[in-house]
């Protein structure tokens, strides 16, 4: 009888001490929550997109294995979104890590209206929802006024 419970005290044993410390969680809650602030402007001869840095799972706990995004823009005679750039994330083991992230899309054309949204995953490939669509026309934006100086009353004295 000895002999039998070594290995069921052996089994017991290595079920405690390995694998995950935490609670187990649904894949639905090991996505990234959905990028709620992307934002599009006009440049000289692009489309600059930007948005925050996604820091949480789709369970608000705290996200540290942010992976890439997939941009995907509609429009230009592009009906459906179509993914226009894979961007790794690469600074995960840095102090200080990129709090806004950027995308230049220097393939829109001058006059097309075009619909884009981000969408980011984790390094075990875990994808959030799409992020807010931005809808943007392609155009050269128009230079900020410069202010001119004016002529001033100083001086003058009433009488």
């Amino acid at each position: 009888m000895r002999r039998g419970v070594a290995p069921h005290l052996l089994l017991c044993l290595l079920a405690i001490g390995c694998g995950r410390k935490g609670p187990v969680r649904p894949p639905e809650f090991a996505q990234p929550a959905p990028i709620e602030k992307l934002e599009a402007t006009n440049e000289a001869e692009d489309v600059l997109l930007t948005w925050p840095r996604p820091d949480r799972y789709a369970d608000n706990s705290r996200m540290t294995d942010l992976g890439e995004f997939r941009v995907e823009r509609a429009g230009g005679g592009e009906p459906e979104f179509v993914t226009i750039a894979l961007l790794p994330v690469t600074d995960r083991e840095r102090f200080r890590q990129i709090k806004r992230f950027r995308f230049v899309d220097r393939g829109a054309v001058l006059g097309e209206s075009y619909r884009y949204r981000v969408v980011s995953a984790t390094v075990d490939g875990y994808a959030s929802a799409p992020s807010n669509v931005v809808e943007i026309v392609r155009a050269v934006p128009t230079p900020a006024p410069t202010a001119t100086p004016t002529a001033s009353a100083k001086g003058k004295e009433n009488r």
